[in-house]
């Protein structure tokens, strides 16, 4: 049964707000955060469809994030986001990587879950494969339509 669901950042939860950049949200947030008029929502928009999506499924499961930096530590973006979700987990700060089995290891003992109980959803597919060697069930986002769907049928399945 599923007891955890983790999602990536950066273009899961958090996009550009120009559709046409194609860069690292990460490394766009850092150039721009130093300045003196940066404002986060200017640049980047949180997923609002599926984050209010996401607060129905709270007392279903722990909803975590596993991200690769730490845009998602604005404190204008923490304070959308600590509401809904358990824990986030950062690959540069614990020095590890999306792309290796054992990361998903890591959390799912840290959260004292199988990686079986872990349903992870990401828009790279290197870190799907990585997810699924470690025996978790994945998802490649795509789209919230089809995200949501799958959530939905994900918690019929268990009776949730």
């Amino acid at each position: 049964m599923i007891k955890v669901l983790l999602f990536d950042f950066s273009r899961v939860l958090l996009h550009p707000t120009d559709k046409t950049f194609s860069g690292s949200l990460n490394n766009l947030h850092k150039e721009l955060k130093n300045n003196e008029s940066f404002y986060v929502f200017n640049y980047f928009e949180l997923n609002q469809e599926l984050l209010e999506f996401l607060k129905t499924l709270k007392e279903k499961y722990q909803l975590c994030i596993f991200t690769t930096d730490i845009i998602q530590n604005d404190p204008l973006i923490r304070e959308k986001i600590d509401p809904i979700f358990y824990k986030i987990y950062s690959a540069n700060e614990l020095g590890i990587t999306k792309r290796d089995p054992e990361s998903y290891n890591f959390i799912a003992q840290d959260l004292g879950v199988s990686t079986g109980e872990i349903f992870f959803t990401d828009d790279t597919p290197g870190n799907i494969e990585a997810a699924k060697e470690a025996g978790i069930k994945t998802h490649l986002f795509v789209s919230n339509p089809e995200l949501i769907n799958t959530l939905k049928s994900l918690s019929s399945a268990y009776g949730s």
